[in-house]
């Protein structure tokens, strides 16, 4: 008996000092919170702003700017098609859109062509508690080409809108078991920036839950990208119980070093609202291309990870993920295909790195070599979708192959690419069923399960001769997988025939894009930036501006610079 009351009184002793172990360490990592919040400006759970606002209450704030104005210039982005014929679907049928429509492209700030002025402006709001328990942050912008109509309009090009508009809302809250709830609209990603953007990173409105440590982290969230159960007008409801689009994603991050990072991620993408149709249709309201009517109830599933590993100068990346689902009541049934489909496609990517710090140069030098491969769709004829799209194709924002300034993820509509993308989404054999994209281009003709699939080999160097001045260079080369069909836009119809010009073209080569970007740092908070970018056509798309109706192989050009101010 006495042995068992010292063994009580021992385990009563060592949970006490347990508790006093636990309790310490928690108020002492409550000290270290506390001490961090007095800097508003090193949180990460506001968003940026370096300028701190002293108040006073308990309550934190910051606020800060980012002004980028942007005079660009471009040429040839549609390969010389509008120097080889009069015009694109001026048929009689849909709209007149003219011979310069392929040179027209859509970014952020609206559709754009040749040579214009944008700018996009930001105004940053942050406040926390000392003790962390909410956080708010809010973005302003104002995105746009510049003109006296817009400015004088205060940023709308009539007399009733004003592009000034809520840009980012984030809110949070701190549960137990140190996780946080989020709402609003914020960048919300799985594999953007440091990894290849195959899947999903965007500022879609919904809910997210974050918690774990240093090593062990996890997000998981609810996104809506479409909503039908709330329109304008009564009229502007689609004819359907549940047009909606959701996104269901997460992640679990495992840093075991520094340097070493492991993440896992899953995404389920639940489309109702999204009609088959190809780009044709699209232009022609269903004249010609193929449109079938029907909104099928496609479920698109990803899973996959990605592995970063820092070993001294070298770096290594790798990036795999698998889409799988069902695209169901497609509506092709009736033009001889199959009604029901299976989604199964993947896609890979990898890239390895070196920094020749002062080696040979004396100063930062680091090359890169890069790969990214998407499965294409080589059956029109079967039930299976094998042409990968992510939830976003999003491959401009990897930090490895991307960069603002490119020509191919800023919409081109002869490479087939929508913003932010550089997979031919809008070209593919026969089944036009969306898959996934970018939900602003949703109905466009994008996102198409049966697209050919690209490989792209990537090749770059990074060069600081100074800390202030940062010279970037990138060839992206290009392949697509498999075979696609074309309709002529010039003449889609042979009226001898009453049949369409529909030309067959084949995979290969479709081009090289060589991107440059020089960063000239004026002071911590200013940036000067000079921008300049090629696309030269390969055989494939030579192949397919002719099937277009306007044989082309003229290199594409962007040069654009940038003003930045950032505080």
């Amino acid at each position: 008996m006495k042995k068992g009351i010292r063994l009580v009184a021992l385990l009563a002793v060592g949970m006490l000092v347990f508790s006093m172990g636990i309790a310490a360490a928690a108020e002492e990592d409550m000290k270290k919170q506390l001490k961090l919040a007095d800097d508003i400006t090193k949180e990460t759970i506001v968003g940026p702003g370096s300028v701190q606002v002293s108040t006073e209450k308990d309550i934190l704030m910051s606020f800060g700017a980012t002004v980028r104005i942007i005079p660009t210039s471009e040429s040839d982005w549609d390969f010389g098609m509008s120097d080889k014929t009069d015009g694109y679907l001026n048929f009689g049928t849909g709209p007149n859109l003219g011979s310069e429509f392929f040179r027209i492209h859509n970014n952020e700030s609206g559709a754009v062509k040749d040579s214009y002025i944008r700018t996009e402006s930001k105004i940053y709001f942050n406040a926390m508690p000392k003790d962390r328990q909410w956080s708010f942050y809010a973005a302003l912008e104002f995105d746009t080409p510049l003109d006296t109509q817009t400015v004088d309009n205060r940023g709308g090009r009539d007399t009733t809108s004003s592009n000034f508009g809520l840009e980012r809302l984030h809110i949070s809250y701190a549960l137990p078991l140190n996780t946080r709830l989020h709402a609003g609209w914020d960048i919300w990603h799985v594999d953007v920036i440091e990894a290849a953007g195959l899947v999903y990173g965007d500022d879609n409105p919904g809910f997210w839950l974050t918690g774990g440590s240093d090593t062990v982290n996890y997000s998981l969230g609810y996104f809506k990208l479409s909503e039908n159960d709330f329109q304008l007008s009564a009229t502007d409801f689609e004819d359907a119980k549940d047009a909606d689009r959701d996104l269901y994603a997460g992640y679990l991050n495992w840093t075991p070093t520094d340097g070493q990072k492991l993440q896992g991620f899953y995404t389920f993408d639940r489309i109702r609202n999204v009609g088959v149709n190809d780009f044709t249709a699209f232009l022609t309201e269903g004249a010609v291309g193929i449109a079938t009517g029907e909104v099928p109830e496609v479920d698109s599933h990803h899973a996959g990870g990605y592995y970063l590993g820092n070993f001294g100068a070298f770096e290594l990346f790798v990036e795999g993920t698998y889409q799988f689902g069902s695209a169901d009541n497609t509506g092709l049934g009736a033009l001889g295909k199959e009604e029901d489909y299976d989604i199964n496609a993947y896609a890979l990517a990898a890239d390895i790195s070196y920094e020749l710090k002062g080696i040979l140069t004396g100063f930062p030098l680091k090359p890169h070599l890069g790969i990214i491969y998407t499965s294409g769709d080589d059956d029109p004829n079967d039930d299976e979708l094998g042409g990968y799209n992510g939830n976003v194709n999003a491959q401009r924002f990897s930090q490895r192959f991307g960069g603002e300034n490119t020509i191919i993820g800023d919409t081109n509509l002869a490479l087939g690419s929508i913003l932010y993308g550089y997979i031919p989404e809008l070209y593919g054999n026969g089944t036009p069923v969306f898959t996934g994209g970018l939900q602003n281009f949703a109905g466009f003709g994008g996102g198409r399960g049966d697209n050919p699939g690209m490989t792209m080999i990537s090749g770059g160097l990074t060069i600081a001769p100074k800390p202030f001045l940062i010279y970037k260079t990138n060839v992206n080369y290009f392949r697509w997988n498999e075979d696609i069909f074309v309709q002529n836009l010039v003449t889609p119809i042979n009226f001898a025939t009453g049949q369409p010009f529909i030309t067959k073209v084949s995979s290969g080569y479709v081009g090289t894009e060589w991107d440059n970007e020089v960063t000239l740092a004026t002071s911590k908070h200013s940036y000067l930036k000079g921008q300049f970018s090629m696309f030269f056509p390969g055989s494939v798309l030579e192949d397919v501006t002719e099937a277009l109706g306007a044989k082309s192989d003229d290199t594409a050009y962007r040069l654009a610079a940038e003003l930045i101010i950032n505080f």
